[in-house]
């Protein structure tokens, strides 16, 4: 055993010298891949919402939520449409409530014949769940589209102070305009 491990020894020692004998004195390193993909990947559950100021595209909302708060370097000069954005800020936070009350009548639906016995007790914990959850979820769906009338009305006020340089806010989905031509600087 002890002789066959060092023939093995002596011959993985003659690889390895003999495979540094016949590489090139100069190494060279390969080139290191890219890594990760070319382009940010697609998220379809965000919805991206733009706007157009002094004809640039730009993100209305942060990189974490549908807050407006792109518009929020813009918005603060005018009282009147800072105002309107907070508002519109503080309705989207509130409306986190709406998603735990749907959560809870999910698990009334799905836990409660589970846990009741008698059948009619079960048709009350299923019926009542499933209310709850498609309560919120139309209240919640209403509440946003009522609240979008905030972000509209700041919006508006700003335009209504600078009639020279407005915001147009871009609808979600829509494809982005071509730029506008700029106008050469210089006469002839």
């Amino acid at each position: 055993m002890i002789r066959s491990t060092s023939a093995l020894l002596a011959l993985l020692g003659m690889a390895s010298s003999s495979m540094a004998a016949s590489a090139p004195s100069v190494s060279t390193v390969p080139a290191i891949p890219e890594l990760g993909p070319k382009s940010a990947p697609l998220d379809i559950l965000r919805c991206e919402r733009n706007y157009e100021y002094r004809h640039k595209v730009l993100p209305c909302d942060s990189p974490v939520a549908a807050d407006g708060e792109g518009l929020r370097p813009l918005l603060e000069t005018v009282p009147a449409a800072r105002a309107e954005l907070e508002i519109y800020q503080s309705n989207r936070r509130s409306l986190g409530l709406t998603a735990y009350t749907g959560m809870a009548g999910l698990l009334v639906a799905v836990l409660g014949p589970r846990l009741i016995e008698e059948r009619k007790g079960k048709n009350v914990a299923i019926t009542v769940g499933l209310s709850l959850t498609l309560g919120s979820l139309a209240f919640g769906k209403s509440r946003l589209a009522v609240n979008e009338a905030h972000l509209d009305r700041a919006v508006s006020h700003f335009n209504d102070a600078h009639p020279e340089d407005p915001i147009t806010l871009l609808q979600p989905g829509a494809p982005r305009p071509a730029p506008l031509p700029t106008p050469l600087s210089g006469g002839p």
